[in-house]
């Protein structure tokens, strides 16, 4: 039997390491936690690929098939025949950027074990002498013996480091994140780094326009934020934003857009974008993300502080498993273990389900959340949005200018439900309480049926 049987290899974790490189550089770093040396690889292709992965990532190139052959000398073509174009290309098909750890411990753990193998193999012809050179062998055994265990069974464990780490949260605060509203902040008590927060509610009751007005929180705060936005285009998600960093901006106006825009709005709009710009560094926004690995992918390279996903019940996900109920439950695993990894905090926007609907009470509960069992189970708060004056319009006892969030689940807060100022057509959530009696301030929301507006609204807008 040939040594390549003999042996612990594993050819296809270490093609998806080189493969997961291709497409996303930045994932070396995760991968050379595990994988020290390129000598660790078993084929002897892979070996020279992954040394040339290291050499042009040290020199801060692209590494991708193109970069790799042009890298290669005439020696190592006539050496290493099987590297060509279609070879390398065929490796980027083979793992995404999540992946990297669990193939990179495959490939050091099977190199630890060839070492395991070879080292008994010495300690066998020398244990018939008494000598210093077998002594030196048993002790090579324990240190990799050592290194094999710490890859199988996670990382190094320092206990000093993680008290000191333990005493800057404390003292510093860094892994608790507040929400930017006082009320809120009392309510829910905040959200902790490697935590996820979810946020759902029914269709045109605000939840959007809440996370918009926590992005704008977060950044003024000096966060990095990304927002994957699965349902809204970038554009129109940016309109928010927009008309909530200007005091004197209007969503009903900027969305007309083009010629039905005063001078005044077109100024505001300006000041607005540069005002924006500043967070160009700390605002990443997109709208093609589709699937969780695609996702993955980008967290991964940008490291946000935040993650806000609107809506989780859009993400493809690639499983083995058959129903919505098991996507959730990988999506939910998933965002944990990316908080975890990147010590961030995922925000989560969820629908609810349609059984609300035919409920008298219809303020939603953890019961309504879509395939709701793996999200209760995972989150550390989940709020909902709820907006009285979509269901009841003039039987509404706080009316079009107050919304309400409903503290579900909160793990280190109090719970229970708090309303809040709210302004749609300034994409606006406010704790200055004042219901606004003006003409001017009485806006129609776009969702309300005219048979159904409230006659004293109609009678405003026709006078």
């Amino acid at each position: 039997m040939s040594e390549l049987k003999l042996m612990p290899q594993s050819l296809e974790a270490e093609e998806a390491v080189i493969g997961i490189i291709f497409n996303d550089k930045e994932t070396i770093e995760e991968a050379k936690k595990y994988i020290t040396s390129f000598e660790m690889f078993y084929n002897e292709s892979n070996k020279r690929l992954y040394h040339k992965c290291m050499e042009l990532y040290n020199k801060e190139s692209d590494i991708n098939p193109i970069t790799i052959l042009a890298s290669l000398t005439e020696q190592d073509k006539k050496k290493y025949p099987d590297i060509n174009a279609y070879s390398l290309t065929g490796l980027m098909e083979l793992g995404m950027a999540h992946q990297m750890k669990d193939y990179a411990k495959i490939v050091a753990e099977k190199y630890y074990k060839r070492k395991l193998i070879r080292q008994t193999e010495k300690i066998q012809k020398g244990a018939f002498s008494d000598n210093k050179e077998f002594n030196e062998l048993v002790d090579d055994i324990h240190k990799i013996s050592s290194k094999f265990q710490s890859i199988t069974t996670g990382r190094d464990f320092d206990l000093e480091d993680l008290i000191e780490q333990t005493e800057t949260s404390i003292y510093e605060s860094v892994n608790l994140v507040k929400y930017g509203f006082n009320s809120l902040n009392k309510l829910a008590g905040g959200m902790t780094r490697g935590e996820v927060t979810v946020i759902g509610g029914r269709p045109g009751h605000g939840k959007t326009t809440l996370v918009v007005n926590l992005c704008y929180n977060l950044l003024k705060e000096g966060l990095k934020v990304m927002m994957i936005n699965r349902e809204m285009s970038n554009k129109e998600m940016m309109k928010k934003l927009l008309v909530l960093s200007h005091r004197d901006l209007y969503y009903s106006k900027i969305r007309s857009g083009g010629r039905n825009m005063d001078e005044k709005t077109i100024k505001n709009l300006s000041e607005s974008m540069e005002n924006i710009k500043q967070y160009k560094d700390k605002l990443f926004m997109f709208d093609t993300l589709f699937t969780l690995q695609d996702s993955n992918a980008v967290i991964n390279k940008y490291k946000p502080d935040i993650v806000i996903d609107d809506y989780i019940q859009l993400i493809r996900v690639q499983s083995k498993n058959d129903g919505r109920r098991f996507e959730i439950e990988e999506i939910m695993r998933s965002y944990k273990e990316t908080a975890k990894r990147y010590s961030c905090i995922p925000i989560l926007v969820s629908q609810l389900n349609r059984n609300i609907e035919g409920r008298i009470d219809k303020v939603p509960k953890m019961s309504d959340l879509s395939e709701g069992g793996s999200i209760e189970q995972v989150a550390e708060n989940i709020l909902f949005v709820y907006y009285e004056y979509k269901d009841k319009y003039n039987e509404s006892e706080l009316g079009p200018d107050q919304n309400q969030i409903v503290a579900a689940k909160v793990r280190y807060g109090t719970g229970g439900m708090i309303t809040m100022g709210f302004n749609g057509n300034k994409c606006l959530f406010h704790e200055n309480i004042i219901v606004r009696h003006d003409k001017q301030e009485i806006i129609v929301p776009e969702a309300f049926p005219v048979d159904k507006t409230p006659d004293r609204i109609m009678e405003i807008l026709n006078d």
